[in-house]
Formats: structure tokens, C-alpha cells, sequence
């Protein structure tokens, strides 16, 4: 728990902030020390004076001029120290938030990319998806220079950053373990930069492979549907000969054997749809073994298409039947036979299974 808190932003700036304090109590204490200097430099030029020519005047010169130099680069260095951070502290905030504010953002695409997932099971509605999804990666495509150029302003500033020297100035007297001591602020924006950045490649990476997820998808669904339409319009166009045929009992008997003829001419003109029919019924059966599930429109197509594939099998066969008996019954060879050349009118008679004829 302690070692969070003393990750979190919150605790950073809070530890620039004293940073920025003690440089300040640094500097008041240095202040304070400016009249013993200036007393220690009088009195040591007094006695310098005193000891001219003399070897001890030049070791005391020495002295004092190094006192001078470390006290001014001390002075100096609270001042530019202080200075820094003021200004670090200031623009870290801004980085910091800028950083905040792009993960926030990364985290809401992230979850918008996961909420368009699965792919649909028709192609209307994966041609949606499609648009939709393009129009994320506008949004990607816009949002890129803000983020690259945050990187880059993060990289720079910290390439800018002497803080280490402000550990050694100044050691603030904290109950911390050393792991924790060397947690600063540097090393949270360097965090938070490096996240940003995990997550822009990761949110791309995410997006290119729903993209192609999209594609495969488009390309199989729309495999699937140009199929089922050609299958659908064989049937339609076969649904119209069956729909043209005349009922048994309303032909010619002298035609019923060329009736025949063209009903079996017809099957086997029409058996290459079989094909069709499997075609259609191997691509929908590939998407159970992926993951996408087709939706109950395609499902109820493929019901559909099948179904009158076998209702037209149906149809052919119990026309073929019907017309064998009635050849049967009122045929050439049937005890009923009538003379074609026998015209007028013709009474209505019934078969023994019922079918309806028309007799002389």
C-alpha cells in the first residue's frame, strides 16, 4: 500500500513541490549565513594584511580564496537549482496531465475497438461494421501527430532534467525504503510516456487485425451470398417451368407420352442445380468451424433454398407419376384407349388414384 502511494502522480508532484521548498530553505539558510561569511572574509583580510610577505600570508590567501569560490558556486548553484525546478515544475504538470489525458483516450478507443467485435453473420451487417470501423481509424489517423508530438516533448524535457543533482544537494530526511528513494519525478513522466506509447502500438496493432478480420469476413460472406443468388435465381427460373405446367387431367391423352418426355428432359436439365445446392450448403457449413455465426437471415436463406431444392424434386417426381398413369390407364395400351382421330367433346373421368382426366 505505501509503495503505491509513493508511485501514484499525486505523491510526484507532491515530492517536486518539497523538492522546490527545501531548495528554498537551502537558499534562506545560505542567506543567513552571509554575514559570518563576510565577517570570515573582513577578519581574514585583516589578518592577511598583517601577515604580508610572509609564508603563512600566502597559505591564508589560499583559503580564502577558495571560501570565496565554493560560496559563490553555492549560491549559484541554490539559485539555478531553484530556478529549474520552479520552471520543471510548472511544465511537468502540464506534461503529466497531457499524459493523463492520452491514456484516458487510449483506454475509451480500446474499449470502443472491442465493442464492434464479433463480426456479424450477413453481409449487410458486416459491410456496417466495415464503415464503422474505417471511420475509427480516421479518428487513429487524426489523433496520431498529437501523440507523437507529446512523446517527443516528454523526451526532450527529460533529456533536460539534471534532478539527480538535487538528490545530493539536498537529502530529505524520509523513513523510505531505497527502492522507493529512487522513484521521482523523471522516472513517472518516463512511465507514463512509455505506457502511452505501448498503448498507441497496441490500439494500432488491435485495429489493423480487426481490419483484416473485417476483410476475410467480407470476402467469405460475400462468397456465400453471390452464391446463394445464383441458386436462387436457377430456382426461380425452374419455379417458373414447373409453374407453367397444365394439370394432368386438363392434357391430350395422345400427349401424355410427350408430356413425359419433357418432364424427364426437364430433370435432367435442371440436375446441375444439385451442385449448386451443395456448393451453398459447404460454404455456410466452413463458418461453424470460425467465429462467426451466421445470422438467422442467412440461416433462414439457406433453409429457404434448400427447401424448395427439394420441393421441386417433389414436384418433378409426382408429375412423372400422375403422368405414367395416366398413360397407364388411358393410354395406347390401356382398355380405355380412344382414337386422336376422334374429335369432340370430352366427358370427365376419374382414375383409380384419383387424378382427374378428360374422356370422350
Amino acid at each position: 500500500m505505501q509503495q503505491d502511494q509513493c508511485c501514484s502522480p499525486r505523491f510526484k508532484l507532491k515530492m517536486l513541490h518539497r523538492k522546490t521548498y527545501h531548495v528554498k530553505d537551502l537558499q534562506t539558510e545560505i542567506e543567513a549565513h552571509t554575514d559570518i561569511f563576510h565577517n570570515l572574509d573582513e577578519n581574514g583580510q585583516k589578518i592577511l594584511r598583517s601577515l604580508e610577505g610572509s609564508d603563512d600570508a600566502a597559505l591564508l590567501q589560499r583559503r580564502l580564496d577558495n571560501m570565496n569560490f565554493r560560496w559563490s558556486e553555492l549560491r549559484k548553484k541554490s539559485l539555478n537549482i531553484r530556478s529549474h525546478l520552479e520552471a520543471s515544475s510548472d511544465q511537468w504538470k502540464r506534461l503529466h496531465l497531457s499524459l493523463q489525458e492520452l491514456l484516458a483516450w487510449l483506454q475509451l478507443k480500446d474499449d470502443e475497438l472491442k465493442q464492434q467485435a464479433p463480426i456479424g453473420g450477413d453481409l449487410p451487417t458486416v459491410q456496417k461494421q466495415n464503415d464503422t470501423h474505417r471511420a475509427f481509424k480516421r479518428e487513429l489517423k487524426t489523433k496520431e501527430p498529437i501523440i507523437m508530438s507529446a512523446l517527443e516533448t516528454v523526451r526532450v524535457f527529460l533529456a533536460e532534467q539534471p534532478l539527480e543533482g538535487l538528490e545530493k544537494l539536498y537529502q530529505e530526511p524520509r523513513e523510505l525504503s531505497p527502492e522507493e528513494r529512487a522513484q521521482n519525478v523523471t522516472k513517472l513522466l518516463r512511465r507514463q510516456a512509455d505506457e502511452v506509447k505501448t498503448e498507441w502500438d497496441k490500439l494500432n496493432l488491435n485495429s489493423a487485425d480487426w481490419q483484416k478480420k473485417i476483410d476475410e469476413a467480407l470476402e467469405r460472406l460475400q462468397e456465400l451470398q453471390e452464391a446463394m443468388d445464383e441458386l436462387d435465381l436457377k430456382l426461380r427460373q425452374a419455379e417458373v417451368t414447373k409453374g407453367s405446367w397444365q394439370p394432368v387431367g386438363d392434357l391430350l391423352i395422345d400427349s401424355l407420352q410427350d408430356y413425359l418426355e419433357k418432364v424427364k428432359v426437364y430433370r435432367a436439365e435442371i440436375a446441375p442445380i444439385k451442385e449448386n445446392v451443395n456448393h451453398v450448403n459447404d460454404l455456410a457449413h466452413q463458418f461453424t468451424s470460425s467465429d462467426i455465426q451466421l445470422s438467422p437471415y442467412n440461416l433462414n436463406c439457406l433453409e429457404d433454398l434448400t427447401t424448395r431444392w427439394k420441393l421441386l424434386q417433389v414436384a418433378i417426381d409426382e408429375r412423372i407419376r400422375q403422368l405414367h398413369e395416366a398413360h397407364r390407364d388411358f393410354g395406347p395400351t390401356s382398355q380405355h384407349f380412344l382414337s386422336t382421330s376422334v374429335q369432340g367433346p370430352w366427358e370427365r373421368a376419374i382414375s383409380p388414384n384419383k387424378v382427374p382426366y378428360y374422356i370422350k
